[in-house]
């Protein structure tokens, strides 16, 4: 039987990655084993284990996990979190590394990234068909809204008044790759560890303008592109869920099933009332414009943001006091607590609460992100070790620039506070603020 695109999903560390493209391949090392005056040979010998490659392009959303490991892998202290699980189509393994990564920057495209991630052992499982469809929910970054920084010198002299500017910046590309090699103990045909050699990060792209220097020992350069949804952009509110857990889901009766962001419910204890809303991605600093109407009789409920994952809930903006009729306010996405951290990318939903008798219907629910922030940024800051001015006939003039990234520059370093796998924290407040 054959089978299509559509039958197979591609799992990394037991997350959907929405791609494009993949091919998984194995490899063993054998040598002929040849006898005195032999010219052919039926005999092999195994002379390593087994080499695997999983390879795969795939659309960004918003912030990139796998992009997570560029800066980790390898880095003391080594631990399980660094190893990367894949599984395609119900084939998987359960220790690679990546060895490459790669985005591409083109005008008006989507985002879109490639990886290689390496194992050394033998696939297990069995394909498993599916027919399920893509999440409908998802939407794809485009390059059309990327925000570009830069540090160098695009021009001649130090008061050049194109010094440190670029100016229409065309494309360009993100690359990282790194050298991981298996270690075998005796004995071992899957190795107990492996060994990290060089990692490099480089970035390549394009800009409008010819001219330029480059001493014989390369000049300072940064680069960072951001990408980020686009302003005013409206965000689809389905049905309300009641919060999981005997201490929450207390409103009785409760009924969101309009799938528009209606809800109502009464509450008359004991314990909490709350209902989460459809979950959404957010970035530190962006804001949103609620607005909705309510129909209320004796308390008012409350109104927040918070984080869509993990089961304890933190304040990601200021709580909002509701009143009988129209409600319209803005939200800022920061934490109410300074040892709260909000990463790029990251699903949050408004929670709605009562702690006292209340009962009410909110209608006509609107959410517009009224002003965005990149969800994921691509940035290499080191040294430019070429540039190249080139055309052809019909075509621009365009300069070409590489940098490669070299250790960061210093900074002070000061710690507030340790925050564990558990979002729990610890004030420390050491280091110089």
């Amino acid at each position: 039987m054959l089978y299509s695109a559509n039958n197979a999903k591609l799992k990394i560390n037991d997350k959907e990655i929405l791609a494009s493209n993949a091919e998984l391949s194995l490899g063993a090392s054998l040598s002929a084993n040849y006898l005195m005056r032999d010219r052919h040979t039926s005999t092999f010998t195994s002379s390593n284990g087994i080499g695997g490659t999983l390879n795969f392009s795939f659309y960004l959303t918003g912030r990139d996990f796998i992009k997570s490991f560029v800066t980790g892998q390898g880095e003391i202290p080594q631990g399980e979190s660094q190893i990367i699980s894949g599984n395609f189509g119900g084939l998987y393994f359960d220790s690679g590394y990546l060895t490459s990564y790669s985005v591409s920057f083109s005008p008006n495209s989507p985002a879109a990234a490639s990886a290689s991630i390496a194992f050394f052992s033998d696939l297990s499982g069995q394909f498993v068909s599916t027919s399920s469809a893509p999440p409908a929910d998802v939407d794809v970054l485009n390059f059309s809204n990327a925000v570009v920084e830069s540090q160098m010198d695009v021009g001649i002299g130090a008061n050049n008044p194109r010094r440190n500017i670029v100016n229409n910046f065309v494309a360009g590309t993100y690359n990282y790759s790194a050298n991981v090699a298996p270690v075998y103990l005796m004995n071992e045909t899957k190795p107990s560890r492996v060994s990290f050699g060089e990692k490099t990060i480089n970035a390549n792209f394009e800009i409008d303008n010819p001219t330029g220097t480059l001493p014989f020992s390369g000049s300072d350069a940064k680069i960072e592109v951001g990408l980020k949804r686009f302003n005013n952009e409206l965000i689809v509110m389905g049905d309300w869920a009641l919060r999981a857990g005997a201490a929450n889901d207390n409103y009785n009766p409760f009924a969101s099933s309009s799938d528009n962001g209606d809800v109502s419910a009464t509450w008359d204890g004991p314990g909490y009332g709350i209902a989460d809303s459809t979950p959404f991605v957010v970035n530190p600093s962006e804001v949103f414009t609620v607005s909705f109407d309510l129909a209320l009789q004796d308390a008012a409920p409350q109104f927040q943001l918070v984080n869509h994952d993990g089961t304890e809930k933190k304040g990601w903006s200021t709580a909002q006091t509701l009143s009988n009729g129209s409600n319209s306010f803005t939200v800022t996405v920061s934490p109410t607590n300074e040892s709260v951290i909000i990463n790029r990318g990251e699903y949050a939903v408004f929670q709605i609460w009562n702690t006292s008798t209340s009962e009410w219907t909110l209608t006509n629910l609107k959410v517009v992100r009224t002003t965005s922030q990149p969800s994921e940024v691509f940035s290499c800051s080191g040294v430019m070790q070429s540039r190249s001015i080139a055309s052809a006939a019909g075509d621009y003039i365009k300069q070409s620039i590489s940098i490669i990234e070299s250790n960061v520059e210093e900074t002070n370093f000061f710690a507030s506070y340790l925050i564990d796998s558990s979002n729990n924290s610890q004030t420390l407040n050491i280091g110089e603020p």
